[in-house]
């Protein structure tokens, strides 16, 4: 199976994913990804006041971005 990477950009930090999980596709880590971001905006994000904007990022094993959603 294909590994799959989700990173979380800042405007001023990169929190690499240095583990990553194994997904059968693309489209089932952009669901994966999306997901991740509603449950992130329904809790944690909403303790961080720093005015950040959050994007994950989902990398392939090649390092290509297959998909990005915002936070």
């Amino acid at each position: 199976m294909p590994r799959f990477y989700f990173h979380l950009r800042t405007e001023n930090s990169f929190l690499w994913d240095e583990e990553g999980i194994d997904l059968p596709d693309p489209l089932t880590a952009q669901g994966a990804a999306d997901r991740t971001a509603a449950e992130l905006r329904g809790g944690l994000l909403y303790q961080v006041h720093d005015g950040s904007c959050w994007t994950v990022a989902v990398t392939d094993e090649g390092g290509a971005i297959i998909h990005m959603v915002a936070l």
